[in-house]
């Protein structure tokens, strides 16, 4: 259909995406991962969705989204192809393109190895494309041969399938430092990846069936003044391995994990208050990931101010002014506009580790501080709300003089 159409719009370098939001182009990129995504309509009915991360010779990482299953189909890991008549679009700090009803894709280099057994002439040569389009093609498969050994490890982790076993083993996890949040998306193997990015949501990742969906935004009840967020937040569960052991959490745990601490020697649960795990949305000009948080990595986020510190704070404020309805606005302006109370107030609210946890929230989530340090376990079998970014520490980093160079 778009060869009936035609071109909506020029070819363009994915550094330029920036100067074309909203607007239709035409893309020639080397394609790092590809990820069909199912996603069920409440309707009923199915709807496939492709995420692809590509790159060309001026910007090595940039999302792409594929709907429709043929679409997907169309595209392989290691292949070079024309994207035809997608939009550049903007989410959250984040830039992607996105094909519609008109795209399309034509397969310009496969499979991947022919970029290595043919020459140059032979590879541009058979593309079926105008000129414009070959001279785009050629800058692209240089930049691939060049970065051949990055790209040719990326693609054998992608493909290796490790092998079961009914015990498990000590590894040591490699430790990678990654400078952008492009990077992290494509590890292909289990390590542990260092980088900095800016928090920009905190992600309730539950639903209960009379829960408000406007309740799982952390950022949306800080704004709205709800007084759910410390029963949304803290629950029962184990204080070691972090497992939600409440009501409301039990029928949805296996029996095995429910009965079997895996960071306890005798396998036990400690049992008391705990962060309920929750999704951190964090991001950079590359790229956002949702890294999932339990308990202990909640911790060190929230400056080692433990979930039953908050929970004995807030029920304390609260039955010290059961029917005072100022007492919770006050915390609220405090939290807002700094200490402006004194005397008493003041002395009392020093020890009031809710206030304090309520101060970090708000601070975490207004969008405007620098990026954190963060150590993340990444498991690419795992789903993402599973953990196949699972967060361990955050830290505000420090610079001098004699910092690491990047």
């Amino acid at each position: 259909m778009a060869g009936a159409i035609g071109w909506c719009g020029p070819l363009i370098d994915l550094s330029a995406a920036p100067s074309h939001i909203g607007d239709y182009v035409q893309l020639v990129v080397f394609v790092h991962r590809s990820t069909p995504v199912q996603y069920k309509l409440s309707k009923g009915g199915t709807v496939i969705r492709t995420d692809i991360h590509v790159g060309d010779d001026t910007r090595p990482f940039f999302s792409v989204s594929l709907w429709g299953k043929q679409m997907g189909s169309l595209v392989s890991a290691g292949d070079i192809i024309l994207l035809q008549n997608v939009r550049i679009t903007r989410f959250a700090n984040v830039i992607e393109a996105r094909t519609v009803q008109y795209s399309s894709i034509l397969s310009l280099v496969h499979p991947y190895e022919a970029l290595f057994s043919k020459g140059m002439d032979d590879l541009v040569g058979s593309c079926r494309v105008g000129i414009t389009v070959k001279e785009k093609t050629k800058k692209v498969i240089e930049w691939v041969q060049r970065s051949r050994p990055t790209f040719h490890d990326e693609l054998q982790s992608l493909q290796k399938r490790r092998v079961p076993r009914n015990w498990k083993v000590h590894e040591e996890q490699i430790s990678r430092k990654c400078y952008m949040l492009s990077e992290v998306l494509h590890l292909g193997s289990t390590c542990k990846a260092i980088f900095h990015a800016s928090v920009g949501e905190i992600f309730l990742a539950f639903g209960w069936p009379d829960f408000d969906n406007e309740r799982m935004f952390i950022s949306k009840q800080l704004i709205n003044g709800r007084d759910t967020l410390v029963k949304d937040m803290i629950c029962t569960g184990c204080q070691q391995c972090g497992l939600p052991l409440g009501l409301d959490s039990v029928s949805k745990q296996k029996d095995g994990l429910l009965y079997s601490c895996e960071k306890s020697s005798n396998r036990l649960h400690t049992v008391g208050s705990i962060y309920r795990p929750f999704m951190l949305y964090v991001w950079d000009d590359s790229e956002y990931i949702p890294l999932r948080v339990t308990n202990g990595a909640a911790e060190l986020l929230f400056a080692d101010i433990k979930a039953d510190k908050v929970l004995e704070s807030y029920n304390w404020k609260k039955h010290r002014n059961p029917a005072n309805p100022e007492a919770t606005k006050s915390i609220s302006s405090v939290a807002d506009g700094g200490l402006t109370r004194k005397g008493k107030d003041l002395q009392d609210e020093r020890r009031n580790f809710y206030l304090i946890w309520l101060i970090l929230l708000k601070m975490l989530l207004l969008r405007r501080n620098s990026p954190l340090k963060f150590e993340v376990l990444v498991s690419p079998g795992l789903k993402i709300e599973e953990g196949r970014f699972k967060m361990t520490s955050a830290s505000f980093p420090c610079f001098s003089s004699s910092h690491e160079k990047s």
